[in-house]
C-alpha cells in the first residue's frame, strides 16, 4: 500500500476524468464485469458483505471491493470471499506502478482511483461471475461510477462530508443517486424526503425501474442491529431480482461476516468494537448496544478524524454511557480529544494505551468512533479480519 500511495497524486480531488483516462492506458479492465454497485452514507460495507456471501451461497464467485481496510491493504480486494492472494495483487500491482510513474505529476490518479483500477485488474484475471462495487466518497463523481452495472443498490442517508458533497439531504442525495445508470434497476433503503424527491427523479428521468425496501423482521442474519435489518434487506432484493432461490438466499444471509460491526471482542465483561463514525452511526450502535444489554455501556473509547461533527457524536454518548475515553488517532488526520466540545474523562495519547488500560481495568465498554480506530484495535489484539 505504501508503494501506491508514493506515487500517486496527494487528496480526494472527486472527478471522472482521471480515472477514464487510467482505464483507457491499462486496457479498460472494468469491461466484461457484472456489476452491482452500492452507494450511501452508513450501511455500505455491511450490504455489500452480504451480498456477496449470498452469491457465494449460490455457488458464484464474486469480487469484493470495499474501502477503506481495517488491517491489511488486501481486504480491499476479496475473491470468493477471501482478501486476494500476495502474488496475485503483486502481479497487477506492479504494471500498475510502471503506468503511473510516467504520468504527468498534474495527471496522476489519486491513491483511490489507483486502487479502484487495481481492484478491476484483479477482477477481471480471477475472471468473478459477479463484482459487488462499493462506493468510496458519494457517488456520481465517485472512482467507482465508470462502470454500467447490473443493479443498484442504496443504503441509508447520513450528513457526513457535508463540505464535499453539499450542505443538506437534497445535495447528498443528488451525489449517492448520481451512480444511477438508463434503465438499471434500483433498491433503496428509505431516504429523507429532500432525497427521496431527487432520488425519484433521476430514477424517472433514466428510466430505471426502482423501489423503496423496508427492513427484514428480526430472524438470523448475525450482524446486530436493527440499521443491520435494513442493510439485510437490500442484499435479499439483490439476490431475489437476480432469481435466487430463498433457500440460498437465507443462507447466504446467516454466514454474512463483517468486522468491526458491533464486533463482542469479550463477553465479560463486555468489550464490543464499532467501526460508527458518525452521527448515525454512533446512534444505532448505542441503540444496539441496549437493546442487546438493556442499559448503555460502563465506559465508551472514542476516536475519530478532525473532518468529523464530533459534537453530535459525543452529545449521544455522554447520554448513554458512564465514562468516555479519548484517544488520538495516528496519523495527522486524528483529532485531538483535549480540543473537543465535551471533554473526556480519561485521555490517552494512542489506542495501545487506552486498550492497555482497558484491559487491565475491564468493564462493560464499547469501542467506536473511526475505522481507524477498530483497525489499530484489531491490529493490537492480533485478530483476524480475513
Amino acid at each position: 500500500m505504501v508503494r501506491l500511495e508514493t506515487v500517486c497524486a496527494a487528496g480526494i480531488r472527486p472527478g471522472l476524468r482521471r480515472m477514464r483516462q487510467l482505464l483507457q492506458r491499462l486496457g479498460h479492465p472494468e469491461r466484461g464485469l457484472n456489476f452491482i454497485h452500492i452507494a450511501g452514507t452508513n450501511g455500505k460495507g455491511s450490504t455489500a458483505a452480504a451480498v456477496d456471501s449470498i452469491l457465494r451461497a449460490a455457488g458464484f464467485t464474486p469480487g469484493l471491493y470495499t474501502s477503506p481496510h481495517l488491517v491489511d491493504f488486501r481486504e480491499r480486494f476479496r475473491v470468493g470471499g477471501r482478501p486476494v492472494d500476495p502474488t496475485a495483487l503483486e502481479r497487477e500491482l506492479r504494471p500498475l506502478l510502471r503506468r503511473i510513474r510516467r504520468m504527468p505529476a498534474a495527471d496522476r490518479p489519486t491513491f483511490f482511483e489507483a486502487a479502484t483500477a487495481l481492484a478491476l485488474g484483479i477482477f477481471r484475471v480471477a475472471r468473478v461471475d459477479f463484482v459487488v462495487w462499493e462506493t468510496g466518497l458519494g457517488g456520481r463523481l465517485d472512482a467507482t461510477n465508470v462502470v454500467k452495472p447490473e443493479l443498484c443498490l442504496l443504503t441509508s442517508l447520513g450528513r457526513d462530508h457535508e463540505e464535499i458533497l453539499g450542505s443538506g439531504f437534497g445535495k447528498i442525495g443528488r451525489e449517492k443517486a448520481g451512480i444511477l445508470k438508463r434503465g438499471v434497476p434500483v433498491f433503496s433503503a428509505p431516504w429523507p424526503p429532500a432525497a427521496h424527491r431527487v432520488l425519484a427523479r433521476r430514477a424517472k428521468s433514466l428510466r430505471c425501474p426502482w423501489k423503496i425496501i423496508r427492513p427484514l423482521a428480526p430472524g438470523r442474519f448475525p450482524l446486530k442491529g436493527k440499521h443491520q435489518r435494513q442493510n439485510a434487506a437490500l442484499a435479499v432484493a439483490a439476490a431475489r431480482y437476480l432469481s435466487f432461490p430463498e433457500s440460498l438466499i437465507r443462507r447466504g444471509l446467516e454466514q454474512t461476516r463483517w468486522p468491526a460491526r458491533f464486533m463482542e471482542l469479550r463477553k465479560k465483561p463486555r468489550l464490543v468494537l464499532d467501526s460508527a463514525h458518525n452521527v448515525e452511526g454512533v446512534t444505532a450502535a448505542l441503540r444496539t448496544w441496549r437493546a442487546s444489554h438493556g442499559s448503555g455501556p460502563s465506559r465508551v473509547i472514542f476516536g475519530c478524524l478532525k473532518d468529523k461533527a464530533v459534537g453530535p457524536m459525543l452529545q449521544k454518548i455522554r447520554r448513554e454511557c458512564g465514562q468516555l475515553w479519548g484517544v488520538i488517532l495516528p496519523g495527522a488526520r486524528g483529532s485531538d480529544p483535549l480540543a473537543w466540545p465535551r471533554s473526556p474523562d480519561r485521555f490517552f495519547g494512542s489506542v495501545a494505551e487506552a486498550m492497555d488500560e482497558e484491559e487491565s481495568n475491564p468493564r462493560d465498554t464499547l469501542v467506536l468512533g473511526s475505522l481507524v480506530l477498530a483497525g489499530e484495535v484489531l491490529r493490537q489484539r492480533g485478530t483476524k479480519v480475513a
